[in-house]
């Protein structure tokens, strides 16, 4: 857990967008991560790539993703 309370994740390509959620492929794998567990959602948008996002640890840590 870091010291922030956020991971901070590589993103490959935010792949698709709700109003309330994001699919990111990090690592070769598609991730629906909430937009209320990243930090300021308002910067991303479907077609990102190769992005760093900050999500919270929690989040992260339930879909088994790993960051800094």
């Amino acid at each position: 857990m870091s010291y922030s309370g956020y991971t901070h994740v590589e993103v490959e390509r935010v792949v698709s967008e709700t109003a309330n959620a994001f699919l990111l492929l990090i690592d070769g794998s598609e991730h629906w991560i909430p937009k209320s567990q990243i930090a300021d959602p308002d910067t991303y948008e479907r077609g990102d790539e190769n992005v760093t996002i900050s999500m919270t640890d929690w989040i992260a840590k339930q879909k088994g993703i790993e960051g800094e």
